[in-house]
């Protein structure tokens, strides 16, 4: 008797590179995948032979303004659940999983709940303990939890009796085998910044610090979806001439273009902030994919790994003097330039590269239900 496996369906509420990286895993071994989006901000380039469902709604991402969208949202999320046909559903974050484990239910269905963020931390005032708690609830249904680093145990729920498997935010090697860099000791030094940009980034830190470094160059390719902040950065780098910024967005191919090309790279998460006490950015894993240190700030997962590979330097998050020094620290010392990459570099190869995700990712689906026949 012929065998098929599960058909997955994936929903998320913002196009994200993550879920990208994890869909097209699915469709490399074998199973049949199909989407529901709400692609706002910026679009989600998929593959024809991928079912995708847009609601194309567009309101930026992290705008306040978009709670008022959300029920429309939910509206259309809703409908698409009880009308296609699916076996396993893959539901990312608080916003989808929410009705997503109620349809699953009421079809008898798998769900997967795939956290990217934890939105409980992310509200201010009484929303904050309102959805932390429903949360923390309904994600006991949840057949399989996927966080995005170890950390996020604890700042869920280190009580649930789930499966939490952790699938680290790392990117594909395929993107980082090849380096073309010139080292002579007349170019430029290099600091690249890339992906989201906001005001708990610390985005405007950096642009202080390298403000007098005339031989470093900051670059910064990425998506501000916050206008008085945007203006802000506009306005600091205006008559600077070692600041090459875009805020508009870029493809991803950019980002690891430019990461490649840089010396050094840097994550600053504000850690006042709940959520960003466990974030776990793509940029760090890029950082040592492409052998280029990494500058944090404490309090972050981030630091954790920088310290336990030692492939960066770890500074208080708003200290202008000690950001400034690691970045000379790094800029003037070839060789310790050369080992903390080469330290990152390896790492990734041995812990933390997507091959070593997708088989943790794989193991999931492949040992669900009995494949349907």
């Amino acid at each position: 008797m012929e065998r098929r496996k599960n058909r997955i369906l994936m929903v998320i509420s913002y196009p994200d590179t993550r879920l990208k990286k994890e869909l097209e895993c699915f469709k490399k071994n074998g199973y049949n995948v199909s989407l529901i989006i709400w692609e706002r901000s910026w679009p989600f380039p998929i593959n024809n032979d991928v079912e995708v469902k847009r609601f194309k709604l567009n309101v930026p991402v992290g705008n306040i303004k978009t709670l008022f969208y959300f029920p429309f949202w939910w509206g259309f999320l809703l409908f698409w659940l009880f009308k296609m046909n699916w076996d396993v559903l893959h539901s990312v974050n608080f916003d989808t999983f929410f009705f997503s484990i109620i349809v699953a239910k009421l079809k008898g269905k798998l769900v997967v709940y795939d956290i990217f963020d934890f939105y409980g931390d992310m509200m201010d005032g009484f929303l904050r303990p309102f959805i932390s708690n429903l949360d923390n609830f309904i994600m006991k249904f949840a057949d399989v939890i996927i966080i995005a680093d170890d950390s996020r145990v604890t700042q869920i729920n280190n009580n649930l009796e789930n499966d939490i498997i952790t699938v680290n935010n790392t990117p594909e090697e395929s993107l980082f085998k090849i380096k073309n860099k010139i080292t002579d000791d007349i170019r430029e030094f290099k600091i690249f910044l890339g992906g989201k940009i906001n005001e708990e980034r610390g985005t405007d830190l950096i642009i202080s610090a390298i403000k007098d470094m005339n031989d470093v160059q900051l670059i910064i390719k990425g998506f501000c979806s916050e206008d008085k902040y945007k203006n802000k950065l506009l306005s600091m780098i205006y008559n600077m001439k070692n600041v090459d910024m875009d805020l508009n967005g870029v493809p991803y191919n950019e980002i690891t273009k430019n990461m490649l090309k840089a010396d050094l790279t840097i994550a600053l998460y504000d850690p006042s902030i709940p959520n960003n006490k466990y974030a776990s950015p793509n940029k760090l894993f890029e950082s040592m994919a492409s052998g280029i240190p990494i500058i944090v700030n404490d309090d972050t997962p981030m630091a954790n790994i920088v310290k336990e590979e030692n492939c960066g330097l770890i500074v208080p998050f708003e200290n202008n003097n000690a950001l400034k020094q690691a970045i000379l620290s790094i800029k003037n010392n070839q060789a310790l330039q050369k080992k903390l990459g080469n330290n990152g570099r390896n790492a990734y190869k041995k812990k933390y590269n997507w091959t070593i995700m997708e088989k943790r990712l794989m193991g999931i689906y492949d040992q669900f239900a009995e494949l349907k026949t």
